[in-house]
């Protein structure tokens, strides 16, 4: 006879199945933009990982297949990474419990999306997740593929520790070699998720769109592109984006064929502030003045409505 404990395992693991293939059909998963979980191991499935291949993917004993939710996993062209990140992830799960639950429905490659929760055998210590674990490492930038997610919001938190501290994948050498190399070659880089820190030059709007010019200057001279409804919902936020000059931003980008000169913000997960930056007031001030100054002007050189002697 099955011990209790592993009678309800079963339990959950049956109803997991369930829901991975009917999805939000069987109302087991939230619905988008919605987070009706707590981002801890509640309700997390035990499991086994037997593979973990090199594009990310997850093979557990009972055959389901995974991939780590809400990161951003190194692709082909960036191979020293990906070992390291690999080298990482087996030395995190050692002699671990590994726990999972899903994060979204399985994409069109059968993969599903998850949470990975680790913890010591003797459970001195609470499980920690996975992703959270790697991303305040620095060695992997954090990515709104499940922006509906329990822990998305979690990830960007611990993501914004490793851009303080300037780790990995935020270390300004790191930052700076990579967009050299995104500059260099935009045949081989287009398509990759692109995960960056930009300073704010410009801001510039053109019909329903807003430009924003950026640095590091480059060949290509990159600039981040928003629509205008965006541009709305920040404002109606108290966050207007047409003052963002001097600020730093989290930018998250599919690289176009045109490289790294129109970077375009699909959704307000896809941007975000590094916390203790301040749009810089001095130049804030200086534009206001400028703009001053030039409609002062403008008045001073339109004729007024013509006047009939006395």
């Amino acid at each position: 006879m099955l011990p209790l404990a592993a009678f309800f395992e079963g339990i959950i693991l049956l109803r997991t199945v369930f829901c991975i293939v009917l999805g939000a059909l069987a109302g087991c998963v939230p619905a988008l933009g919605q987070s009706t979980a707590p981002c801890n191991e509640t309700g997390a499935i035990r499991t086994e990982i037997t593979r973990i291949a090199d594009d990310g993917t997850f093979l557990l004993t009972d055959g389901l297949r995974l991939r780590l939710a809400n990161i951003v996993w190194p692709d082909h062209a960036e191979p020293l990474l990906r070992q390291k990140l690999l080298a990482t992830i087996r030395a995190a799960l050692k002699d671990q419990h590994i726990r999972w639950k899903p994060a979204a429905v399985p994409d069109r490659w059968g993969l599903t999306p998850a949470y990975l929760f680790v913890s010591e055998p003797e459970a001195r210590l609470s499980p920690f997740l996975l992703q959270a674990g790697l991303v305040e490492k620095g060695i992997v930038p954090a990515w709104p593929d499940v922006p509906s997610g329990p822990c998305w919001s979690d990830i960007q938190h611990h993501e914004r520790i490793a851009i303080l501290a300037r780790r990995g994948h935020w270390a300004p050498r790191a930052q700076a070699a990579r967009h050299r190399a995104l500059d260099a070659d935009r045949d081989l880089h287009t398509g990759r998720k692109i995960v960056a820190l930009w300073r704010i030059d410009s801001v510039r709007p053109w019909r329903g769109l807003h430009f924003f010019n950026v640095s590091p200057k480059m060949r290509s001279g990159p600039s981040l592109s928003m629509t205008g409804t965006l541009v709305s919902r920040l404002t109606q936020a108290g966050d207007n984006p047409r003052e963002w000059r001097g600020r730093t931003l989290i930018a998250r980008s599919i690289l176009p064929p045109t490289g790294l000169s129109r970077l375009r913000i699909e959704s307000l997960d896809h941007i975000g502030q590094v916390q203790g930056t301040r749009p810089n007031q001095g130049r804030l001030q200086e534009d206001r003045l400028r703009e001053g100054r030039f409609q002062e002007r403008q008045l001073k050189e339109t004729p007024g409505p013509a006047t009939t002697p006395p």
